[in-house]
């Protein structure tokens, strides 16, 4: 296993990489164009690991190599071979670097004009003049290091990194297997947020409140950890499948403390430019005996199929061209009821476009209640009864900015499109229990409070549930040894 899925923070990486290679994994905010601080993510492998004797496969001087040498690693591990030899990933000391930024200073130029697709050459030391975060796991606390130079990677080296960590390598899922996913589901009434901390994960329902499929299975990780529950474990008795929205890490880090989420089937979009910490998480599944089904519909392609009287479950592929904008949304149609639910994983409304049959009765925020403004506007609310889902964690922050979700911007757009927020403030939003139309998965200190889990939330086509739901969380039979924790009390 890579130490940067360590439970434990004590097993990370150690310390920091004095120099790495990496690409930008994501920054925030979203939009950059009228940002005046932000923090940029970025996906390194310490660059003294590559090439023999550390890493036979990986050889940066010779990119054709490099290429056909991962190429037969992938094959091998997707033909259901767990032990391919030259296994690269389990030593692979990768971290997370953290550079918070402000317009106008050092390096802000610099970090605003990276690519998705561009690799960095990373330099950090002991001291300096620009400190940023480094961590070793997604739940060790951050080592502090200094900037010290950051260069763009050219030529053979550039082309061999690329090759190291290529999605081309992995093959297209065919479409009757992404229908296999979705018609394994059957008839969904309930529709469950979970309160896993800043990320998401979310569980259509059946009547006997089994989770039949995940959209998601996201937790809080490196500098929001401290917003994942513990212990957090998923109901796994239905023997559901995944789908996971988009490659970000806090759409898919809480299999990392549920053995149970690895040996199971995974949908995911082909997205390309994915940093290693991507490709160890794909080789990780793969190797723990899960399937990875690597969806690559065009944007704006379709897969719908009927999972019930009445009822079909669709997921689309969203148009956008950034990580977020360009996964897969889901949404379900029930004709009984003439009612939609819509799951918009981090892509904004004008990147998922048209879909839903029906008016809305459940809606989840897109990225947890960022500043999406920039990228269309909510639907309107229309039913007498509806839920707006926002999933973010308590006093979470984004590296050293003042950054927090849900967004006012967020808040207010979706107030002005009629979903009603209750005693939420449109200006400081998520500081006391919302009501309206709301469920949060939590709420943010203030001067009288301090920032508290709300536990997970569920709703129902045209009804609110029964809460707490009776047969969750349970000590066994959640189909893994010790049991769920999902106490679903929101309605």
């Amino acid at each position: 296993m890579n130490r940067i899925f360590s439970i434990n923070p004590e097993d990370a990486w150690p310390d920091f990489p004095p120099r790495s290679y990496a690409r930008l994994d994501h920054h925030e905010p979203d939009d950059l164009t009228t940002a005046q601080e932000a923090v940029f993510s970025f996906d390194a492998v310490d660059a003294g690991w590559f090439g023999f004797p550390l890493n036979e496969r990986m050889d940066l001087g010779k990119p054709v190599d490099t290429r056909d040498e991962m190429r037969d690693f992938w094959s091998q591990l997707f033909k259901g071979y767990l032990g391919p030899p030259k296994d690269p990933f389990d030593e692979m000391p990768i971290y997370n670097i953290e550079v918070t930024s402000k317009k106008g200073d050092r390096y802000w130029d610099v970090l605003i004009a990276i690519g998705e697709e561009d690799w960095l050459d990373i330099e950090l030391g002991d001291t300096g003049r620009f400190p940023v975060d480094v961590y070793g796991s997604l739940l060790a606390a951050p080592v502090i290091a200094h900037l010290l130079a950051l260069l763009q990677v050219t030529g053979d080296t550039a082309a061999a990194l690329s090759n190291a960590f290529d999605v081309d390598a992995w093959p297209d899922a065919a479409d009757g297997d992404v229908d296999a996913i979705l018609s394994g589901v059957g008839t969904i009434d309930m529709l469950a947020m979970y309160d896993i901390g800043q990320g998401s994960a979310i569980g259509l329902l059946d009547s006997s409140e089994t989770a039949r499929l995940y959209f998601d299975l996201g937790a809080g990780a490196y500098g929001n950890r401290q917003t994942r529950p513990r212990p957090l474990r998923f109901c796994w008795r239905g023997s559901p499948s995944i789908v996971l929205s988009h490659w970000d890490t806090d759409h898919w880090a809480g299999e990392n403390s549920d053995h149970g989420a690895r040996a199971r089937k995974w949908l995911a979009p082909r997205q390309y430019n994915l940093g290693p910490r991507h490709h160890a998480f794909a080789h990780r599944i793969l190797k723990n005996g899960g399937t990875l089904h690597i969806w690559s519909g065009a944007p704006g392609k379709v897969r719908s199929i009927s999972n019930g009287p009445g009822q079909t479950l669709s997921i689309k592929r969203c148009s956008g061209t950034t990580r977020n904008g360009s996964g897969i949304a889901c949404y379900l149609d029930d004709d009984n009821y003439q009612a939609s639910w819509l799951l918009t994983g981090d892509a904004g409304y004008s990147e998922i476009g048209a879909g839903p049959a029906f008016t809305l009765t459940a809606l989840t925020v897109p990225h947890h209640g960022a500043d999406m403004s920039h990228k269309g506007a909510p639907p309107a609310a229309m039913a007498l009864h509806a839920r707006l889902f926002y999933s973010f964690g308590p006093d979470n922050k984004h590296g050293k900015t003042s950054i927090s979700h849900p967004t006012a911007v967020a808040v207010t757009a979706h107030d002005g499109a009629g979903w009603r927020h209750g005693a939420w403030s449109l200006t400081t939003p998520a500081q006391v229990v919302a009501g309206g139309d709301v469920l949060a998965t939590a709420s943010h200190s203030n001067g009288a409070n301090l920032a508290v889990h709300l536990e997970s939330a569920v709703a129902g086509w045209t009804a609110a549930p029964a809460v707490p739901l009776s047969t969750v969380p349970c000590v066994s039979a959640c189909g893994t040894k010790h049991g769920c924790t999902s106490n679903v009390i929101q309605a």
